[in-house]
């Protein structure tokens, strides 16, 4: 291999690892970025949840209720009846 030949070889090798540098902290940033955002939408699922348990209890109270009302109707109109 000539002296000109070994120069180019170690040139080249030199572009390969400064693309290879570039490419890892490229790949770190979309890393980085997709952490972020899935922090994110962790943070909405969670409120989400939040907000349909509170629907679900908010329901159940009021079928409960609805069953209650419903119960002294019926013992009433029995009453009522009677």
């Amino acid at each position: 291999m000539t002296p000109e030949q070994e120069l180019e070889l170690f040139k080249s090798i030199g572009q390969i690892q400064a693309t290879q540098t570039s490419i890892l902290k490229e790949v770190t940033d979309i890393k980085a970025d997709l952490t972020k955002r899935l922090e994110k939408v962790e943070d909405r699922i969670g409120k989400v949840e939040g907000q349909v348990t509170n629907n679900r209890v908010k329901l159940a109270t009021a079928s409960g209720l609805t069953g209650i009302a419903a119960a002294l109707t019926a013992e009433l109109l029995k009453l009522g009846g009677g």
